[in-house]
């Protein structure tokens, strides 16, 4: 494993998984809290939707997680903030597990359904993303010389199997969108080069054009800290929404610029991005979705980047208690950005 390359994931987990900051499930839903009927989806708030998957998971209902997910992907519906209910979907299938013990059950019960529906590509998907949040459990969130040996030995393990099960996917008549978006953060952890993950990008955006996850994870992966050179993570967000352009295009330069400015990416140079055109998709997707905290905390905290004091206040208060830890990790940096913009000269 080169050091060279790994020695920069002090926070990895942020910067990799583009998905596993879930904000539906940052609160554990009880059960008791689900009054509505189980096989009513829409009546179910996010958490107890969230409790629904898990629940489901657990009792092995897998044909219902199986027309959930399909459902989900035909109809490609979304939850409010315009995130996608297929992603949020396999969030819940992967809440992270405490301990060693948990995680073996959970992954237990994703092998299960595997076997039980062998032609199901949700089962797969969830299976391999388990399979690798469970590998940079092993090595742990330190720079590369900080890991043990059995650290990366069950990492070099669990992604793998991870890459493995993907792979034996792709027999089946229908691939899912997020199989492209797990297989690049497969290939990253395994130093593909440029023009393998390039193939995999683009047969997803092939597959789901407005998939804009799969934008996010391959913009993360032209960071120089990866494989990329300066200048080619904010060129490929501009490229990518000129080609589509339009309020859309917008809406996918904000997504985009929410990987690249963000806590993971402390020095990544905000002056490569267009302010204005962020500021217009974070408009276009509220006017299209509402607007979430999650996305009000996201355009917060590029509004502190960026020094735009008047517009992070705007959102500061829009936002009051309701931070994100996904966005800040830490109440006091919410703190010290919100004092900042409520007091740029002091």
């Amino acid at each position: 494993m080169p050091v060279s390359k790994f020695a920069w994931i002090l926070v990895l987990a942020p910067a990799l998984f583009l998905f596993v900051s879930k904000p539906l499930s940052s609160q554990t839903p009880a059960a008791a809290e689900n009054t509505a009927s189980e096989n009513d989806e829409s009546a179910l708030s996010g958490s107890n939707w969230v409790h629904l998957v898990e629940s489901n998971l657990i009792q092995e209902k897998f044909d219902e997680l199986d027309r959930m997910a399909a459902e989900y992907r035909s109809e490609k519906s979304r939850f409010p903030g315009g995130e996608w209910k297929l992603r949020e979907f396999y969030g819940a299938l992967d809440a992270p597990q405490l301990t060693d013990k948990d995680s073996l059950d959970h992954i237990a019960h994703l092998e299960h359904w595997m076997q039980q529906r062998p032609e199901s590509i949700t089962a797969r998907v969830a299976l391999s993303t388990s399979l690798h949040r469970w590998a940079w459990v092993a090595r742990g969130n330190g720079l590369a010389p900080t890991v043990t040996e059995e650290g990366w030995r069950l990492f070099n393990e669990r992604m793998q199997q991870s890459q493995s099960i993907l792979e034996s996917a792709e027999k089946l008549l229908k691939l899912c969108p997020q199989w492209y978006s797990e297989m690049m953060i497969v290939g990253l952890a395994q130093s593909w080069d440029a023009g393998r993950m390039k193939d995999i990008f683009d047969r997803g955006i092939r597959s789901e054009p407005d998939y804009f996850y799969l934008y996010r994870q391959y913009a993360n992966y032209l960071l120089p800290k990866w494989d990329g050179k300066p200048g080619d993570a904010s060129a490929f967000a501009k490229t990518s929404a000129d080609n589509l352009g339009g309020d859309a295009g917008d809406e996918l330069y904000f997504q985009i610029a929410t990987v690249l400015i963000s806590r993971g990416n402390g020095n990544f140079p905000v002056h490569e991005m267009d302010w204005e055109r962020i500021q217009r998709g974070y408009q276009a997707l509220s006017a299209q979705y509402g607007a979430t905290h999650l996305i009000e905390n996201r355009i917060a905290y590029m509004a502190y980047k960026f020094r735009d004091a008047a517009f992070a206040r705007q959102q500061f208060n829009l936002i009051g208690d309701h931070w994100t830890r996904g966005v800040w990790r830490d109440r006091q940096f919410f703190d010290r950005a919100r004092d900042w913009a409520q007091n740029p000269s002091s």
